[in-house]
């Protein structure tokens, strides 16, 4: 397998996991040392349905109709992600965007807007095992990160983060199956300050590339592990105590991409949570540019 065509997938997938609007993701495939790749994303999502605890509702104010309609929440997110080979078996990532949330009865509605630079994650990848020098196993990896809280109004039910720093560890694995088809996988632990709930997360994709076009699906699972439930107290709606609540989302999404040129790629995704607690179901599409550059030609 070719490196440059792995690392064309690689961007094919990390388009859909690094534009998503929910927890990050990474590959087990790095680039080559002093190579790289970076996407400007735009992201934009809504729901007008809310997960109270585990019971699907309208959203608030109208969430004590079960499966009722409420007002719109909504996020829309301009995303900058990107990853470099620092050498041939480390790589740098980063995530980075600026978002404005509201809750109306639509965009301009404008019951209440927040604002801000979103929070961002920096991170190194440690590939253990590379699946194009041993090709019976599959490409392995470690990958630390770090969790920037960003600047925006925290608390609210349509806040753009949890207004929280913290650390996560996760393992990785890949495998081309075939010259145009590959798997690859997540499973990580996510802390943070400000009594946040710590995350177990779970990122698995499946891709194929042919000729100039790429396909990935994608899954991901958002675990917390322990925290408040909506309408059961100590829950106080007025408190701003949602970064405190136990969040879980399961969300499927699916990529199309187009590699104009060798160094050029145009994706589009659409993901929907398809469960979840104490979070809103979300419909989530995303709109991507990816470059990829090597320093050393």
């Amino acid at each position: 397998m070719h490196r440059t065509k792995l690392i064309t997938l690689v961007v094919t997938i990390m388009t859909a996991l690094g534009s998503s609007a929910f927890a990050d993701g990474v590959s087990p495939w790095l680039p080559a040392p002093g190579a790289g790749f970076i996407n400007l994303s735009y992201v934009s999502q809504n729901a007008n349905q809310f997960y109270v605890q585990d019971n699907l509702r309208g959203t608030p104010p109208q969430n004590a109709v079960p499966d009722g309609k409420g007002p719109n929440l909504g996020q829309h997110t301009v995303w900058l992600n990107g990853m470099y080979g620092w050498s041939d078996a480390i790589a740098i990532d980063f995530r980075v965007g600026a978002a404005r949330s509201y809750a109306s009865a639509g965009p301009t509605g404008g019951r209440n807007k927040y604002g801000g630079v979103t929070d961002s994650n920096i991170g190194v990848t440690w590939r253990i095992v590379d699946e194009l020098v041993k090709p019976s196993l599959p490409s392995l990896a470690l990958r630390g990160g770090a969790i920037i809280e960003g600047s925006y109004t925290p608390g609210y039910i349509n806040s753009i983060g949890d207004g929280a720093s913290g650390l996560e560890a996760s393992a990785l694995a890949g495998k081309w199956l075939t010259d145009w088809l590959a798997i690859s996988g997540e499973v990580g632990y996510r802390v943070r300050d400000e009594d946040v709930p710590s995350d177990l997360f779970v990122n698995v994709s499946g891709g194929v590339l042919v000729d100039n076009i790429g396909l990935s699906v994608n899954y991901k699972l958002v675990d917390a592990q322990s925290g408040l439930q909506i309408g059961v107290p100590p829950f106080t709606p007025g408190g701003r105590v949602f970064p405190k609540v136990e969040e879980d989302i399961q969300f499927l999404s699916g990529t199309v991409s187009l590699n104009v040129t060798d160094q050029t790629n145009l994706a589009l995704s659409y993901g929907e949570v398809i469960d979840g607690r104490n979070t809103s179901k979300s419909k989530v599409f995303s709109v991507t540019m990816g470059y990829l550059f090597d320093t050393t030609l």
